[in-house]
């Protein structure tokens, strides 16, 4: 009987798998909630039976729309539900705390793992693998028998690394156009981008290369008079001062020596000197630095500075308001120019004639007008200097001829001037250097 049945299972399960299949899932959920389990092999076959008979009867009853019907709702149903895989933010925290020893609260514990961890990402951050300058000539040096000293080995080695790059074939050591700029807005904070950033830096760079051509560091022609107007009591208008002054002033300079304003060979070594350290002698730094200066010479590229010619008509012409075009501004701005430049005179550098007077003017009470001190000053000043000329015998003849007078004006005049009027806050041998380097700024800043 058992065999029987087995076969007719087997038998029936063979001839109705493709119906059976579909509804395989409806026919065990059925089975799960109508039938309690099975204790033994043979209850088990027999629950099984029964599903598979309970299958053939609803097939029997059951029209072929409706089964395909049964079948996509057994479909639906038996879909599996989404599941989340995702990995809570918090998971690797988590993670940690649970390996950890649990000394704190998880709500402490969290913020200290999580700056640990971004300060690890940081410390992983791409590493400066740049080699050093020596780095070549250390490793020769450390395969070399050593037989001197790195100091002397290292000239005699980049000399002849130099001697062998000349005998190869030529090569492409030119450095890219924007190289600079990609230089300086990789140091820059990158606010603006590149494209913004190299017109920029471009006009600038044209700036300093501009302000760093020989200066010319003449004075307008109407700068000294304007000077001088500024500090008298306007009672005229500039128009009727200035014929006036420049006939002073040219009797003035007409009455004075040549003054030698010429630039000391050694000014460089001596500022040079001036801003070391002074560990030695200037005797001894000077060819030192003549050599170096020599050297670096030397040692840069020709460097093609040159100013495009327009650069100055186009510098004018972008301050502008552009009323007309570059093409028809140009030769205006032009004509101009060389009106200005033929206007200019020669400057006169020397000090005022009534700077001694001025001086002795302001030490003193000013109980009367300047113009009223000057005469009694002039006249006092020639009578001490009459008498402290040396006295002897004259023959008659010369006793009627007036003695000579020194009323040359000191050197230091313009400066004791200018300290007299400060506030006397370091000594006149400290002013005196800061006063003449800030007047010769002044001076070359007005012609800029």
């Amino acid at each position: 009987m058992k065999f029987l049945t087995s076969a007719a299972i087997w038998a029936g399960l063979s001839l109705s798998v493709g119906a059976f299949a579909p509804s395989l899932n409806v026919a065990k959920t059925q089975a799960r909630t109508s039938l309690a389990s099975a204790v033994s092999k043979e209850e088990d076959l027999m629950l099984t039976l029964k599903v598979i008979l309970d299958h053939a009867d609803r097939s029997s009853t059951v029209s072929e729309e409706q089964y395909i019907q049964q079948v996509e709702e057994s479909k639906v149903e038996a879909a599996p539900e989404s599941i989340d895989v995702s990995i809570p933010y918090d998971a690797t925290v988590q993670l940690a705390y649970d390996n950890s020893d649990k000394s704190m609260s998880f709500d402490d514990f969290k913020p200290q793992y999580l700056a640990q961890a971004v300060a690890e990402v940081i410390a992983k951050q791409p590493i400066d693998v740049s080699i050093p300058y020596d780095a070549t000539v250390q490793l020769a040096y450390d395969n070399s028998d050593k037989s001197m000293s790195f100091a002397d080995f290292k000239p005699q080695y980049l000399a002849q690394a130099i001697a062998d790059v000349i005998a190869k074939q030529p090569i492409d050591v030119s450095i890219p156009y924007d190289a600079t700029v990609q230089l300086a807005y990789d140091n820059s904070d990158k606010s603006m981008s590149f494209a913004d950033f190299k017109p920029q830096y471009l006009a600038q760079a044209i700036a300093d290369v501009i302000a760093k051509q020989p200066i010319d560091v003449s004075i307008p022609y109407d700068a000294t008079v304007q000077l001088a107007y500024d500090n008298s009591d306007k009672s005229m208008s500039f128009a009727d001062f200035k014929p006036q002054y420049l006939a002073q002033a040219i009797a003035d300079v007409i009455a004075k020596q040549p003054i030698d304003v010429s630039i000391p060979y050694d000014a460089t070594v001596q500022l040079a000197y001036d801003n070391s350290d002074k560990s030695m002698s200037f005797a001894d730094f000077k060819p030192q630095y003549l050599a170096q200066a020599i050297a670096d010479v030397i040692a840069k590229q020709p460097i093609d500075v040159s100013i495009p010619y327009d650069a100055t008509v186009q510098l004018a012409y972008d301050n502008s308001d552009k009323s007309m075009s570059f093409a028809d501004f140009k030769p205006q701005y032009l004509a101009q120019a060389i009106a200005d430049v033929i206007a200019k005179q020669p400057i006169d550098v020397s000090i005022p004639y009534d700077a001694t007077a001025q001086l002795a003017y302001d030490n003193s009470d000013k109980s009367m007008s300047f113009a009223d001190f000057k005469p009694q000053y002039l006249a006092q000043a020639i009578a001490d200097v009459i008498a402290k000329q040396p006295k002897k015998e004259t023959p008659k003849e010369e006793i009627e001829a007036p003695p000579s007078s020194d009323v040359s004006i000191p050197y230091d005049a313009t400066v004791q001037l200018a300290y007299d009027k400060s506030d006397k806050s370091v000594s006149f041998e400290e002013f005196k250097p800061k006063y003449l380097a800030q007047a010769v700024a002044e001076v070359v800043a007005k012609r800029s």
